[in-house]
Formats: C-alpha cells, sequence, structure tokens
C-alpha cells in the first residue's frame, strides 16, 4: 500500500466512524499516526471510542469499517481486540474500548483524529505512562539469557524440539537484546519500539541484529552456542556484572568447552 492510499484509508475510516452517534472517538497508533514510519508493509493499528456498552457490538459487527465487505479474515486477539486482513492483504489492528477502558491500554505513538468527549486527556495519559520495557535491568536480562541457552538446548536434546526453539530463538534473543540496547543504546535508539525490543532493531544494531538473525537460522544448539559467543563478545567487555561464570557453567555442562 502506497502512503496516498494509506492515508486515503485513514480518511475513509474517520467518515465511516464519524457519522455514528455511539462513537466517542478514534486514535490512530504505531505508523498511522506517524505516517513518516509507514511503507508497503505497514498496518493500519488504531482505537476505536465507544459508549460504554457497545464495545462487543463494534467488536462483533464490523460493517462500520469501509469496504467492510472485502474483509477476508477478522480475527479476535486474546486482550480483546481484533486483526482484519482485506482481500488484497490490508491489515488492520484494533481494539474497540470506552473511554474508561483506555485507562489500562498501552501505547507511546498516537493521534487522535476524534474526539467528543473525554479522549484526548486518556490518551494523554497512556502515552505517559510507563512502559514494561523502562522497567527492565540489564543484568536481570542478561541472567535470565544464561539460564534460558542451557534450559533450551537440554529440552532440545531430550528431544523437545519446538519449545527449546522457542526458548533459545525467542525468549533467549529478546532478553540478549534487551541487555544490549541498555547497555550500548546506539545511534537513533529512540526508533526502538517502547514495547518489543525486536520491533526495528535493525535500525539501531544492524550487525549485531543480523548475527543474531542468521544464529536463527540454525538448529537450536548452534543457534544457543553462536548467541553465547556473540554475548560473550559483544556485552562482556567493559561489564563488570557479566556472568563470566555462569557462561562457564553452560560449557561445560553442554561440552562447548
Amino acid at each position: 500500500m502506497r502512503r496516498d492510499e494509506f492515508k486515503a484509508y485513514s480518511d475513509r475510516l474517520l467518515a465511516s466512524v464519524s457519522d455514528r452517534p455511539d462513537v466517542i472517538g478514534l486514535v490512530f497508533m504505531g505508523s498511522a499516526a506517524d505516517r513518516s514510519r509507514a511503507d508497503e508493509w505497514s498496518d493500519h493499528d488504531f482505537a476505536l471510542v465507544v459508549q460504554p456498552g457497545r464495545q462487543e457490538e463494534y467488536k462483533r459487527n464490523l460493517d462500520w469499517l469501509p469496504e467492510h465487505e472485502r474483509i477476508a479474515v477478522a480475527a479476535p486477539e486474546h486482550e480483546g481486540g481484533r486483526k482484519v486482513i482485506y482481500d488484497n492483504g490490508h491489515v488492520l489492528e484494533f481494539g474497540v474500548a470506552s473511554v474508561d477502558d483506555l485507562a489500562v491500554w498501552q501505547g507511546k505513538t498516537a493521534l487522535v483524529v476524534l474526539d467528543r468527549g473525554g479522549v484526548g486527556p486518556a490518551i494523554e495519559a497512556m502515552v505517559s505512562r510507563e512502559s514494561p520495557r523502562e522497567s527492565v535491568d540489564a543484568e536481570q536480562e542478561i541472567l535470565l539469557f544464561i539460564a534460558v541457552l542451557l534450559i533450551g538446548v537440554g529440552r532440545y536434546r531430550r528431544g523437545e524440539k519446538l519449545i527449546a526453539g522457542e526458548g533459545v530463538r525467542s525468549v533467549a534473543v529478546r532478553s540478549l537484546l534487551e541487555a544490549l540496547v541498555l547497555r550500548q543504546p546506539g545511534i537513533g535508539s529512540e526508533r526502538l519500539d517502547a514495547f518489543d525490543v525486536l520491533r526495528r532493531i535493525e535500525l539501531v544494531h544492524p550487525e549485531f541484529a543480523a548475527r543474531v538473525a542468521d544464529a536463527q537460522e540454525r538448529d537450536v544448539e548452534t543457534c544457543a552456542r553462536l548467541l553465547l559467543e556473540l554475548a560473550e563478545e559483544e556485552l562482556a567487555p567493559g561489564w563488570d556484572a557479566f556472568p563470566h561464570r555462569g557462561a562457564q557453567a553452560v560449557r561445560r555442562r553442554l561440552g562447548w568447552v
């Protein structure tokens, strides 16, 4: 989707919901709010704010969406949101909320385009609220990284390859990247996602991210070994809290010495 098409859909969405008296507000988020970030793979991320008690109706009946007859997929999410795919591959990710519901929402990039009362202040409070990543501790994350590597490879050797892969390629990688961005913020670190350290990490740490991605393509044990080597090469120097003893314990236990 070109940027002009992206904006055109945003305009159609605003027009579509503005005629409904029980709609209180519309808030674009992510690249829908900051169009300088939009590219052909961007989805429309937004919140529809409605009168209390009308949330489920708007989640269930999607006739308020532009060209709703072209919807190919409408999938409910665990948190109550929806993912929608049109027949041309255009993706929507949205939640339906009352103003009071917004009190527990999280987000950092938001643009209020419709406000019939209370939406603006609720979004301001949401944006100023501390995100989960703001309380992350680098030493805690690198210790978790070491532990997950050993557990993951142990499960892999046992034959539990799926859960082992999730642990090493996902859980351990997230902890490693959290430690990285705290220890070495990098130029342009403000571009990183406030809620998911994997988002746009390539823009700030391209070489590190490329080595992680290469490791993820290997079998689970090779991936774990390459990730440990990467951590020792890039994070350990000059960091007194780096768990050298833990890394050596993993190497001995797994026969990597």
